[in-house]
């Protein structure tokens, strides 16, 4: 027993976890489906997909999404399965991810590793010196990175922070916050020299020149409510976006925070609720608001563009697939990439689904394999892929009875 435990624990396969760098994927595939992870973008334009849940445990392995080939392909897996973390690109190039679970009902993990692109290998580092599941990180103008809030492994919010040096490589306490706060992506870095972390009740102004904390602005905001689940977005005039979030008012609501003036002020809301969406600005300027869900439809497949200059909301194409939790990211030829997340009707979702701002390329059928009847092309019109037949049908006439044609074994884009 001890020999067959001795072969199969040094066995030269991949963990049960791990992406098997054999298998071939198709074009937008990731090799394993992901969701409560962020997705940062590489400083040579490639997509780092880091742990996260497969809808059935918290993942170790990684991947990378290369637009050149559009392929997703294994890199090396993290030291700790996390999902629920943060993940920072450094100055230098390389990646820290900190704080997260592994998953069970209450926990949170002070552990960080950093990820060295060039040869795919992540590296544990000092742990933070506390556990933080889903905490806020923002990259500092100096290099060092700033890691705020979360919960513990009670799941109780904190209200502390610490700042990584990633020359060092150690950690030192930070100024405590006045509010507890977190969410992977609900901080940013302003023109002013100053980090916006805009979560919870009360958004706040850690100022990098004096290491101090202020409010910013009133409680609530300019909507008068909590968020969380929202996205926040750094406009290209060094305004923010806010959008959506948990509670009704805050998931029918936007609004954006002047950094000259100090205010939050309500913009026009988008047209559907929504929280655990994706936000990403685009090449023109505007603002993506991808996915996401709601509590009274589920996942939702809706898109929607935000104009900073007249503050309106446009429709834009629809999504495939509804996707709740997904990633989305602007890719290096302006096109706009969506994936991870997951649906109702197809659990977690593989597949990733490629925007073309101000335009949208219908999918064929030959494209959707499988596919019958009447099915949309992706851009607001229907497609005819012929004649949905019973199986075993092969006399003219048989199957009339099965009905309404519909499509089966979609794949998404």
């Amino acid at each position: 027993m001890a020999l067959f435990a001795l072969v199969f624990s040094c066995s030269s396969g991949p963990r049960a976890d791990e992406v098997d760098p054999s298998r071939a994927a198709a074009p937008g595939t990731l090799a394993t489906p992901r969701k409560l992870l962020p997705f940062v973008t590489l400083s040579d334009g490639r997509v780092l997909a880091s742990g996260g849940h497969d809808g059935h445990r918290t993942l170790s392995s990684c991947e990378v999404f290369t637009p050149e080939t559009g392929l997703w392909s294994a890199t090396g897996s993290m030291r700790m399965p996390r999902r629920n973390h943060a993940v920072v690109r450094l100055t230098d190039g390389r990646v820290l991810a900190v704080g997260g679970t592994h998953g069970v009902a209450m926990g949170a993990m002070s552990d960080a590793e950093v990820y060295a692109p060039e040869t795919g290998v992540w590296t544990l580092v000092a742990p933070m010196s506390e556990a933080r599941n889903d905490p806020a990180a923002v990259l500092l103008p100096d290099g060092r990175v700033l890691v705020a809030g979360g919960t513990d492994v009670d799941r109780r919010p904190l209200r502390s922070a610490e700042l990584f040096d990633p020359v060092t490589g150690a950690w030192t306490r930070a100024a405590a916050p006045g509010f507890v706060r977190g969410g992977a992506g609900t901080a940013v870095m302003l023109p002013n020299g100053k980090a916006l972390f805009a979560s919870g009740l009360q958004a706040e102004l850690y100022d990098v020149a004096t290491g101090a904390w202020e409010k910013a602005g009133p409680a609530g905001g300019a909507a008068g409510t909590h968020r969380s689940g929202h996205s926040v977005t750094l406009l290209p005039d060094g305004r923010v976006l806010v959008v959506g979030g948990g509670t009704a008012r805050a998931a029918s609501t936007a609004e954006v925070y002047d950094v000259v003036t100090g205010l939050w002020s309500l913009v026009a809301a988008p047209s559907v609720p929504r929280e655990h969406h994706a936000a990403v600005v685009t090449e023109d300027g505007a603002v993506l608001v991808l996915g996401g869900e709601h509590y009274t439809t589920g996942a939702l497949a809706s898109v929607e563009r935000f104009e900073p200059e007249t503050g309106a909301w446009k429709a834009a194409p629809a999504l495939t697939d509804p996707r709740g939790m997904p990633g989305a990211w602007l890719l290096p030829d302006g096109a706009v990439l969506l994936a991870g997340g997951a649906n109702e009707a197809e659990g977690m979702l593989v597949e990733s689904e490629r925007y073309v701002p101000g335009g949208c390329v219908p999918v064929t059928c030959e494209a959707r394999a499988g596919a019958c009847g009447a099915v949309t092309d992706g851009c607001g019109g229907m497609l005819s892929c012929g004649a949905c037949v019973a199986e075993g049908c092969v006399s003219p006439g048989c199957g009339d009875e099965v009905g309404t044609p519909v499509a089966v074994g979609l794949p998404r884009r």
